[in-house]
């Protein structure tokens, strides 16, 4: 078992000390995610049979759970081209500027947006089967 972090490293080029770092921030995505799997439970029922109120409420939902993550992919689009003064008024935002590049935020957000169009297009369209 003493072995496994140094391996763990090798293979991945990871810090051993990063891995508490990452063990830490999947807990966190988990314990977020839990009260959307509740609720999905709650409003989930036969989508043919659930009235267009609980649509809209599942709709919802999927906004603002993705709405963070757009607004990161915004963050790191503009981020280049923020000046100092912003980076000294939010120094805690610089840890989120984490996509390089100036297409990869561009993709983020597009792959986030198509996501939310499909799904509202499924959902409030009521059938499945297509």
């Amino acid at each position: 078992m003493d072995f496994l972090i140094p391996v763990l490293g090798s293979a991945t080029g990871i810090d051993p000390a990063h891995w508490k770092d990452i063990l830490v921030f999947t807990a966190k995505v988990i314990v977020f995610c839990v009260p959307f799997v509740v609720l999905g439970i709650l409003v989930e029922r036969d989508i043919l049979k659930v009235p267009v109120s609980n649509r809209v409420i599942k709709i919802a939902v999927l906004i603002i759970s993705v709405t963070p993550f757009f607004l990161l992919g915004v963050l790191n689009f503009m981020a280049p081209k923020l000046g100092d003064a912003f980076w000294d008024k939010y120094p805690y935002l610089e840890d989120w500027w984490i996509l390089e590049g100036e297409w990869t935020p561009i993709l983020f957000m597009g792959f986030i947006a198509v996501f939310v169009i499909l799904y509202a297009v499924e959902v409030m369209g009521g059938d499945l089967t297509r």
